[in-house]
């Protein structure tokens, strides 16, 4: 465990580190030490390096019994919970969108997840990823989406406003959009 805790220290910059960052990189890097990950996955990114794999191994056991989150900060990528065909999902452009937890896909007001429209709006998605967040939102398991549904308070709800407005462009239409399409309160005329 002490390797893992040299291995996540950000002032570290020793040559072994480096090697091992280059194999996790395509991964998500550090955020495999958070990911709620299957040994068999973690075998699959070690491939053939038995120490890398011993070490993911042990931090996978010590952590799956110290697991107490609820759904809506379940995080998407690497997560033996969310698979297609036995495979776990990493978009590393999307990672790097600061997409990290199911609750960033899901809006509370209309209790159901974005449409692909307004997650590429809102976290600059390209358009020809359509299949890709399909596939992700069929592929979160029932008993996540059902919780997700009875929380009532998004644990990450500010990164939806800070991710529109660091956006340099686009961001009165992203908002004229979204009021058009989810308008929160109706307008009733006057009397």
């Amino acid at each position: 465990m002490e390797l893992i805790k040299r291995y996540l220290d950000n002032t570290n910059t020793s040559k072994w580190k480096l090697f091992y960052q280059k194999i996790l990189q395509k991964y998500g890097d550090s955020l495999l030490f958070e990911c709620n990950i299957s040994n068999t996955i973690l075998h699959e990114i070690a491939n053939e390096n038995i120490f890398l794999s011993d070490v993911l191994s042990a931090w996978s056991d010590v952590t799956h019994n110290l697991e107490t989150k609820t759904s809506s900060t379940t995080i998407l990528w690497n997560n033996k919970d969310i698979t297609s065909n036995n495979k776990t999902f990493f978009y590393k452009d999307w990672f790097e969108r600061s997409i990290k937890y199911v609750d960033q896909l899901y809006d509370y007001r209309i209790k159901d997840f974005y449409s692909f429209d307004d997650i590429c709006y809102i976290y600059g998605i390209p358009s020809n990823s359509f299949l890709k967040y399909y596939t992700l939102i069929k592929s979160i398991p029932i008993h996540i989406k059902s919780e997700i549904n009875t929380n009532n308070t998004p644990c990450t709800q500010t990164t939806f406003v800070e991710n529109i407005l660091g956006r340099k462009n686009k961001t009165n239409k992203i908002f004229y959009t979204l009021q058009i399409k989810n308008p929160f309160i109706k307008l009733q005329n006057p009397k």
